[in-house]
C-alpha cells in the first residue's frame, strides 16, 4: 500500500527497491588474525568488495558489526547485531527489524568475505524468494550456503520465535521458514568459496 509507493519513489532509478543488502561482517576472523573485512584482496579490502557488490544491487546497504566501528566501510549503515543472539543470526534479526522500520520488504545477506560472490545472486535468490513467498538460499558444489540469502521480512516473527528456542543456526531458520534452493553450477571454482584463513586468501587471490 502506502509504504511501497513511498518507497518505490525513494529508490526510483534503482534495479531492487524494496530489496537491502546486509553485509555480515560481525565475525571476528580469529583464525587469520582479527580484522577479517581489512584484508586486501586483489588490491582491495574485502569490504570494499563486498560493498561495490552490495551497491549495484540495492541504494540500502546495512553493515551487520558486533561492536561500533568494528569496520571502517565506505558507504552503509553499521548495525548492531543483536547482543542477545550470537553469531549471525543475531545480525539477521537486527536487520529484518531495521528493513521493516525502512518499510524494505526483503534483505539479502552477503558476507564480507566472499569476494567472488556471483553479480546475480542477489537477483535469481530475490525473484525466487518474491515468487514463492519464502525465502531462497544459494547452493553449489553440492552444498548450501546459509549465508547468502534473501529472506522475506515478514519471516521476521518465526525467526524471533525460532531464537527464543536457544536456537543459533541460521540453516536452521532457513528450514523452519521452508527456504527455497537456488543451485548455481558450471562455473570453474566455486564463486561462494569464503575466505577464513590467511592461505584462503592467498590461494583466492591468485
Amino acid at each position: 500500500g502506502q509504504a511501497r509507493s513511498m518507497n518505490w519513489q525513494r529508490a526510483n532509478g534503482f534495479p531492487m527497491p524494496d530489496l537491502g543488502v546486509v553485509i555480515l561482517a560481525g565475525g571476528e576472523g580469529k583464525r587469520m588474525g582479527g580484522l577479517k573485512p581489512d584484508r586486501i584482496f586483489r588490491g582491495e579490502r574485502l569490504i570494499d568488495i563486498a560493498v561495490d557488490k552490495a551497491r549495484s544491487w540495492s541504494p540500502i546497504i546495512l553493515i551487520s558489526v558486533r561492536t561500533v566501528g568494528q569496520v571502517r566501510a565506505p558507504a552503509g549503515e553499521q548495525l548492531l547485531d543483536r547482543q542477545d543472539i550470537e553469531g549471525p543470526l543475531g545480525g539477521l534479526i537486527a536487520a529484518l527489524e531495521r528493513a521493516q522500520a525502512l518499510c524494505l520488504s526483503h534483505v539479502v545477506t552477503l558476507p564480507c568475505d566472499m569476494p567472488l560472490a556471483p553479480a546475480d545472486m542477489a537477483e535469481r535468490l530475490f525473484d525466487t524468494s518474491r515468487r514463492e513467498g519464502r525465502p531462497a538460499v544459494a547452493g553449489s558444489g553440492g552444498r548450501l550456503h546459509p549465508v547468502c540469502a534473501v529472506w522475506p521480512v515478514a519471516c521476521l516473527a518465526d525467526i524471533l520465535e525460532y531464537a527464543s528456542a536457544g536456537r543459533r543456526s541460521l540453516a536452521g531458520a532457513l528450514e523452519v521458514c521452508q527456504a527455497v534452493e537456488v543451485w548455481w553450477t558450471g562455473s570453474e571454482g566455486d564463486p561462494f568459496e569464503n575466505i577464513n584463513t590467511l592461505s584462503d586468501l592467498r590461494r583466492l587471490s591468485e
